[in-house]
């Protein structure tokens, strides 16, 4: 996979289901945080695929978002987790158990510590699942991984980063594991240049690009 921004194709096919979910105080701070969970249902020739199944009440949200690419969940064909954080895999039961045809694909390092009805297939840097490469971004946890439509260049960045009033913002540092390598994985994000980005906490930016830059203060392709 090269690692351009290649935006030629018309747009990828992506519902979102969105989930608000607050976080007591004392948890992630002295305040209590409200934050968004977001889930992404996108449409492949192969079928539909799941990015994450969000919270455990979650399950609601993404047969709506199945429904609006004009599927049920017998269309789904691929569940892929981008961690193992509740908030990304609390609802995995409850969608695999609708979706019996789909796979299901964790990183490596990830896959022991998440709990499935069936196998996950562990996936790592280079794998493709139809037409979405997976990019091994560590950090966060071990076994994170970003998933890159490379034709309309569309990036699914899970908890690499999150976006909030423009802005991108690195996760909290008591949820991540690995600090340093999580900002490699920060700097290998913003160099790939992703016309469009959709992050798991926060809404779309107009300028990905450019809100990278501000955040690590360096020089990246623009989109």
């Amino acid at each position: 996979m090269s690692e351009s921004a290649g935006s030629a194709e018309a747009p990828l096919g992506v519902e979102e289901a969105v989930q608000e979910v607050v976080i007591p105080a004392g948890v992630a701070g002295p305040e209590p945080l409200a934050l968004d969970v977001r889930c992404f249902a996108v449409a492949r020739p192969a079928g539909i695929v799941i990015i994450d199944t969000g919270m455990p009440d979650a399950e609601a949200g993404i047969a709506a978002a199945v429904q609006a690419l004009g599927g049920t969940f017998d269309d789904v064909r691929d569940i892929i987790l981008t961690h193992l954080h509740q908030d990304h895999v609390g609802s995995l039961f409850a969608v695999a158990e609708r979706a019996p045809l789909a796979a299901i694909y964790a990183g490596g390092p990830d896959v022991p510590d998440i709990q499935a009805p069936r196998r996950i297939t562990p996936i790592g840097e280079g794998t493709f699942i139809q037409d979405l490469g997976v990019l091994s971004t560590p950090g966060h946890t071990a076994g994170h991984v970003c998933l890159f439509h490379e034709p309309t260049g569309t990036l699914f960045l899970g908890d690499a980063a999150s976006s909030d009033h423009g802005e991108v913002f690195r996760p909290p540092e008591m949820f991540t594991a690995d600090a340093a390598r999580a900002e490699e994985s920060l700097e290998r994000i913003a160099a790939l240049g992703a016309a469009r980005i959709l992050f798991a906490h926060g809404a779309e930016l107009a300028s990905p690009a450019q809100a990278f830059d501000r955040l690590l203060g360096g020089s990246h392709p623009s989109s």
